[in-house]
């Protein structure tokens, strides 16, 4: 049986930390290859609420948009934990599964929630630099979240969540 305050101790745990390991991949990504500021990568997300009007809004809008950030970071975490128990694969190889669900968010994030937002638009090509951000949400955010969310389940199993 699921504990609720444990389970939603361990989400937050494991949704922040993911977010934490996402907003710093991607900073380092936006530099190494754009040259790009973390802030201008926060604005970009906060574009998604805020459209174009975000890359002139300095650092407040780039702190909503490390906000907005976090939200979707714990959102894709929450799913995982609730789908974990319903899927046995997931729960059958935590990498493989990360990997898989890291592809998921990938495409569900580039073709479904940034065109439905105000990020303004622009062409998509496949390069090596997509492989890239794919590679990181495979190993940065998907394997983490799989790695959490079988920990707590083994441990919920046990009796030995805390």
């Amino acid at each position: 049986m699921v504990n609720p305050l444990n389970f939603l101790n361990s989400l937050a745990k494991a949704g922040l930390l993911v977010g934490c390991f996402d907003a710093m991949a991607a900073s380092i990504y936006s530099y190494a290859l754009a040259g790009s500021t973390p802030d201008r990568v926060f604005c970009y997300v906060a574009s998604g609420v805020f459209g174009q009007d975000a890359f002139a809004g300095g650092l407040p809008i780039a702190a909503m948009g490390l906000l907005f950030h976090f939200i979707v970071a714990m959102g894709w975490t929450a799913l995982f934990f609730v789908v974990l128990p319903k899927i046995s694969f997931f729960s059958s190889n935590k990498f493989a599964a990360g990997a898989v669900y890291g592809i998921f968010i990938w495409i569900m994030m580039n073709f479904v929630v940034v065109p439905l937002s105000n990020v303004p638009p622009g062409p998509f090509h496949f390069t090596w630099k997509t492989l890239i951000m794919i590679g990181i949400h495979m190993f940065v955010i998907g394997v983490p979240i799989s790695y959490f969310a079988n920990n707590y389940y083994s441990r919920s199993e046990n009796g030995t969540s805390r």
